[in-house]
């Protein structure tokens, strides 16, 4: 299928041929620079009326095609998001636990990725922390508070750190990295001091 971007040019969309028509008939579909993905999407605008008031909807062609929320986080396989077909769709699950990369015999680097499960980052541990770090129901990924950077997970139970989680520091300390980078919580780069 053929859509169009802002400025006219066209890209080519796949997609299987038995969504085809569904497709087709659900509307105008255009390519939008996605900051997100770094790469084009396709969309079309869905007019729904909410208490009375018309509301535009943009939904992605990977939402339609797989029949889902419009805000549900889908993996594009291969990376290309033109290439909309089945197999190359996937819902990504933010419950599963991280991928990891030892780095030396001392360092395991955490994968942390964004809410469409791209890697984006790598948080350091220490070898000895990975089996608290590492485990079920634990996704982490990077989190601004304020101007504060740092990793979480966040769990049925609450928002973990992942400094917190290794130091256990008590209510009247905090977890300080001595180089200053919320990435690297490796314990030889954390101290416990006073609030």
């Amino acid at each position: 299928m053929t859509v169009l971007k802002k400025d006219g040019t066209e890209l080519i969309c796949k997609m299987d041929t038995f969504d085809a028509e569904r497709v087709q008939k659900a509307g105008v579909w255009f390519a939008e620079w996605h900051k997100d993905f770094n790469s084009y999407l396709v969309q079309t605008l869905t007019t729904t009326n909410v208490n009375g008031k018309i509301k535009n909807i943009k939904q992605s062609i990977q939402s339609f095609i797989l029949d889902v929320s419009p805000k549900a986080p889908i993996k594009h396989l291969n990376g290309n998001t033109l290439d909309n077909r089945k197999q190359n769709l996937e819902l990504y699950n933010r419950t599963l636990k991280n991928d990891c990369e030892k780095i030396d015999h001392e360092t395991m680097a955490v994968i942390l990725r964004d809410k469409f499960g791209n890697p984006k980052e790598k948080a350091l541990i220490s070898m000895e922390d990975v089996n608290k770090v590492i485990k079920d129901g634990y996704n982490w990924v990077t989190y601004k508070k304020d101007s504060e950077y740092m990793v979480v997970a966040n769990t049925p139970e609450g928002r973990i750190r992942l400094d917190e989680l290794i130091m256990n520091p008590d209510e009247l300390m905090k977890v300080h990295h001595i180089n200053l980078n919320p990435l690297d919580n490796r314990r030889g780069n954390l101290e416990i001091k006073e609030i």
